[in-house]
């Protein structure tokens, strides 16, 4: 006779197939060859490119480092 943890296990496997089905189902856009920044413009990877990468690696650096700055600011 299953006990409520094997209820509890079960809903917890139905969950994460879910979250990987959807997962496994979202279309990756393809990237841009060149940096989206103007003043770069450095070409990018084709294997980050079929990532969906936007900018080069220094200028996708810069923008986490800056994206990372601002949202330790906004957390207080």
């Amino acid at each position: 006779m299953p006990d409520a943890m094997d209820h509890v296990q079960q809903l917890t496997d139905d969950l994460t197939a879910d979250a990987l089905a959807r997962h496994a189902a979202k279309l990756v856009v393809p990237g841009r060859t060149a940096c989206i920044n103007q003043d770069c413009a450095a070409p990018i990877a084709a294997s980050r490119t079929a990532f969906g990468a936007q900018r080069c690696v220094v200028c996708q650096r810069e923008h986490e480092a800056r994206a990372a700055h601002f949202a330790a600011w906004g957390h207080r």
